[in-house]
Order: structure tokens, then C-alpha cells, then sequence
């Protein structure tokens, strides 16, 4: 037992000394290195063909194949009986839940209605591509009543919103209708990260969050013409924010993240970031003992997204079932107990993943951070 003991003690050691490199860095302020003119792109002659488009923007209706639909449901209804191993009183102790994937995989199969979210979508939400260094970038543009008609910015409040992994463009759905009722001139901008869903993946390596920034701030100042702008990111957003605001300070209005990074000693970490749950509520700090076990439990995807993603993304890609699991084992990691996110806003969620594969593209992110020359900055 206390050799079991010391060798979580010793691996979270390891882990929590990686992770504040990657994620807290040095205590001195260094430059961000980014390519303000890289195509990220492999075939020079793409490259070149694609300057011709360099920052045009025409609207990108989703309208997909009733084919991959079909194929889509066959593979749900050829899955075979989840096995769950061993059967625990906490049903998501050793991972994704059994009954509650099943329950999301019928629903799936039998209830759920892509071309009505399809249709919101190109109703309400106004998708649009545009060309950033080489790379096609799928973004929603929701202009406020006043300026819907026209391009003219003048009376709006334009604010970026940027997702992270496992989420996707939808998850501001809901934030979009509620800001829009403290004020309706707020004009959203929202894209797929790079590698995301409807979004072209880089080619060549260096698409790491700071790459990122780069290529939302061109999209708002020279494919869209903002002077201005708010930010607001989670997750992997809250980085390319954070960012953003360092590399366009003249543009950048203002910046709200909900994943704050702070440069914290390494010996305080324990103590600052792992809060624990009682009765819905965080209720105090996680004891030292438990930090071990936390860390295990919480941390295995990160490293293997960030040391070998193809192992897993090439998987989902192929397989529902894998990308139902894989992903909606994190949403039940990240949320809050009492959230009541409906199966229809988790699946399409999942659509944007298995529509355009991009499953390992937006796994290779954590490598592209992790172990790139930006990820101690």
C-alpha cells in the first residue's frame, strides 16, 4: 500500500512539474513567437493558389449529404452491447457510464434530428468561411437587428467568442439569446478553431494557441473589418484569448475568460486549483492526500492527446460509439452536477466532430501546445 502510495505521490510530481511548465511557464515575460505571413498549408502551390482567396468571406450554409446521415445511423444501429466491465456503485468511476452512453447512443440512433439543428443553424446563426493563412475558417456571424442587413459596424458591439476541446461553435448558443436580451447590439463572431469541425486543420506543425490568436485576430480585422473588438474564451479559447490580448493590444477591447491562467507557485497548485464538490456545492479545498488520485482521474486525456493523438483521435473517427465516449466522459468531468444540458445540444456537439472528422485535428492541439516553442509563455 505505501509503495502504491509513493508512486502516485511520485507521478503527480512528475505530472504537476510538465503541466506548469506548459501551462504556468517562467516568471518573466517573454515575447510570444508567431507567423504573421505562414501558409499552413503542405503543397507550396495550394499555398500560392489560396492567396487569391486570402481573407474573402462568403457565406457557407451546412447542407450535409443525406449519404453520411444514412451511414451515420447504420453504424449506431450495428454497434454492439457495451460491455461496462466492473459494475461500481458510482457508475462513472472507471470512465464513461454504460447506461448513460446507451441511453445517448438510442437517442441518437432513433430521436435525434440533425437537419432541424442543420436548419437553425443556417436560420439563425449565419455560417460563413473565409481564407486565413491558407486554411478555410468556418465561423457564425450573429449581427444585431440594427445592422443585420448591412456591413456597416457602426452601432454594434463586436465580440469574438472562442470554444475549446471537446466543445465546438454551439456551445454559445444560449450565451448569443441571453446577451442579446441585456442588449441587442451585440454582434457575435464566432469560429472553429482550426483542426474543428468545419474548419481546415494545419498541414505543418506550429498551430498552437498562440498561432491561433493569430489567426483570429486576422479574422476580425482584415476578413471582417473590425477596428475594435471584445474577446471572450473557454477552455482552449481562454488561451488563444489570453494570447490575443498580448499580440493586439490596439484591437482588443476587452477580454473575459472562464479558464483564468495564473503564474502560481508549483508547490501551491494542490491547494489552488483542485476544489472538491459536496452536496452541489464547492465546499472547500481538496486535501494534499487526495491530489494524487485526483490528478489520475481527471488528467490521463491530456497526455494522451498531447504525447499521441492520432491513438485515439483515428479510432473516433471511425466509430460513434468511440467519439460518444471519449468526449461526453470530459463534458461529465468538466460540468457542473447540476447541469441540464439536453441530449440534443451533447449530440450536436458530437456532430461537429464526426460530420468532419476532425476528431484527431482537434486532439493534436494539446501536442501542438505542450511541446511547441509558445508553451512556456
Amino acid at each position: 500500500m505505501k509503495s502504491s502510495n509513493a508512486f502516485k505521490i511520485a507521478l503527480a510530481a512528475a505530472i504537476v512539474a510538465v503541466l506548469a511548465k506548459a501551462f504556468f511557464g517562467s516568471q518573466e515575460t517573454i515575447e510570444p513567437i508567431v507567423y504573421w505571413n505562414k501558409c499552413f498549408l503542405k503543397d507550396q502551390g495550394e499555398c500560392e493558389a489560396k492567396k487569391t482567396q486570402e481573407f474573402s468571406v462568403t457565406p457557407a450554409p451546412l447542407s450535409i449529404p443525406q449519404e453520411q446521415l444514412d451511414d451515420l445511423k447504420t453504424r449506431l444501429s450495428m454497434r454492439k452491447p457495451i460491455n461496462g466491465g466492473i459494475l461500481s456503485d458510482d457508475p462513472w468511476e472507471n470512465g464513461m457510464n454504460p447506461l448513460y452512453l446507451e441511453e445517448i447512443l438510442s437517442y441518437w440512433e432513433n430521436s435525434y434530428d440533425w437537419r432541424r439543428e442543420e436548419g437553425y443553424i443556417n436560420d439563425n446563426l449565419s455560417p460563413h468561411k473565409t481564407v486565413i493563412d491558407g486554411l478555410d475558417i468556418f465561423y457564425l456571424h450573429v449581427k444585431p437587428p440594427a445592422v443585420s442587413s448591412t456591413t456597416s459596424h457602426e452601432k454594434s458591439i463586436p465580440m469574438l467568442l472562442l470554444h475549446g476541446w471537446p466543445g465546438s461553435v454551439m456551445e454559445f448558443r444560449y450565451f448569443i439569446q441571453s446577451m442579446h436580451k441585456l442588449n441587442p447590439n451585440y454582434e457575435f463572431i464566432i469560429p472553429s478553431l482550426p483542426g474543428y469541425g468545419f474548419s481546415q486543420a494545419a498541414q505543418v506543425s506550429g498551430m498552437n494557441p498562440c498561432q491561433m490568436a493569430v489567426v483570429v485576430q486576422k479574422l476580425m480585422t482584415q476578413s471582417l473589418h473590425f477596428d475594435k473588438f471584445f474577446v471572450q474564451g473557454g477552455d482552449w479559447g481562454s488561451v488563444i484569448a489570453h494570447y490575443l490580448a498580448f499580440i493586439s493590444p490596439n484591437e482588443v477591447l476587452g477580454t473575459h475568460i472562464n479558464m483564468p491562467q495564473v503564474r502560481t507557485p508549483i508547490w501551491a497548485i494542490p491547494y489552488v486549483y483542485f476544489f472538491h464538490w459536496e452536496d452541489g456545492k464547492r465546499s472547500g479545498l481538496l486535501p494534499l492526500g487526495q491530489f494524487p488520485g485526483k490528478m489520475l482521474n481527471l488528467w490521463p486525456y491530456l497526455f494522451q492527446q498531447a504525447t499521441r493523438p492520432n491513438s485515439v483521435g483515428i479510432g473516433m473517427q471511425d466509430s460513434p460509439v468511440a467519439t460518444a465516449t471519449w468526449i461526453l466522459d470530459k463534458f461529465y468531468q468538466g460540468m457542473d452536477p447540476q447541469s441540464d444540458i439536453s441530449k440534443d445540444d451533447l449530440i450536436t456537439n458530437l456532430m461537429f466532430y464526426w460530420l468532419t472528422g476532425s476528431q484527431t485535428t482537434a486532439a493534436t492541439l494539446y501536442k501542438e501546445f505542450l511541446w511547441s516553442e509558445t508553451s512556456a509563455q
